[in-house]
């Protein structure tokens, strides 16, 4: 005999039971996080580091992989972002400085950071604006925020602003959006502080040579080094010298003994952070800026 299909009132019990499930974990979360909070306040000190953005993609990229059935992963990487960000300000203050590109038009495109921002770190997070990147920069160290948004330096070649980038200084630690293309308008996420790897990442060099280098030759004397690079995204000059924004295909960490093999051949190269690979990335597009 066929079983009777239920009906939509024990259907309507059965997801008030879900969610009921789905509040408790969330609660189990919560409390666990008062956990983290105290031994991030041992192992850290007083300033501790709220956000960690290349655990916070590592987490989602083990999620999407987990999802059966019709359950869009879309979603699963906005619920799971709104948790995490709520769940960073139950450590502490936490706020976030955006480039107002309305009040800078070189930056483009010039309605998209703060949206960016907004739908990576949720509407209750605290964003900030900033006139130009050096405001940007002073509201990290004056600790009015944690982190920063500022355009790629495809988006706005002009600013110039990667010039900042340090090892042990003003880092690149994420792109913006996640769940986006490395091809597509993006921004990049600035904060003094390590980049941490996801699993999946990019690294960002900033090479200024010392020798007469042409675009091509810089890009083989970096392979011949062992490196893989797959883009040059951006070019300025200091004190009349080139210098030049490169993507790497893994991340470079500081101290790596490339770094100084590259030093001895001419090419002075610092790490200037990098970015976990966007979840979606279409790994047959090649970079905007790759050397013909």
């Amino acid at each position: 005999m066929n079983q009777a299909p239920a009906s939509l009132a024990d259907l309507r019990r059965r997801l008030d039971a879900i969610d009921d499930r789905l509040l408790d974990q969330l609660m189990e979360r919560a409390r666990a996080m008062e956990d983290v909070r105290a031994a991030k306040a041992a192992e850290e000190g007083n300033s501790p580091r709220l956000a960690r953005p290349g655990r916070e993609l590592a987490i989602l990229r083990r999620l999407v992989t987990r999802i059966q059935g019709p359950l869009p992963p879309g979603l699963v990487v906005r619920l799971w972002r709104d948790i995490m960000t709520s769940f960073t300000r139950l450590q502490g203050a936490f706020s976030v400085v955006v480039l107002d590109a309305a009040k800078d038009e070189r930056a483009k495109p010039p309605a998209q950071l703060m949206g960016f921002a907004r739908r990576h770190y949720g509407q209750a997070t605290p964003l900030l604006a900033a006139s130009s990147p050096a405001q940007l920069i002073a509201r990290l160290d004056d600790g009015r925020a944690q982190l920063g948004l500022l355009p790629t330096p495809e988006d706005a070649p002009d600013l110039n602003w990667w010039r900042n980038l340090a090892p042990g200084g003003l880092q690149v630690l994420a792109r913006l959006p996640i769940d986006g293309r490395e091809t597509q308008p993006g921004a990049f996420v600035v904060g003094r502080q390590n980049f941490e790897e996801s699993g999946a990442d990019r690294g960002l060099l900033a090479v200024a040579p010392d020798i007469e280098a042409s675009r091509a030759k810089l890009v083989r004397m970096l392979t011949d080094a062992g490196l893989a690079p797959v883009g040059i995204i951006a070019e300025s000059s200091v004190g009349g010298r080139p210098i030049f924004l490169i993507v790497n295909e893994s991340y470079v960490a500081p101290g790596d003994a490339r770094l100084a093999h590259l030093a001895e051949a001419g090419l002075r190269t610092s790490v200037a952070g990098g970015y976990g690979v966007p979840l979606d990335l279409a790994l047959d597009q090649p970079l905007k800026g790759v050397p013909a």
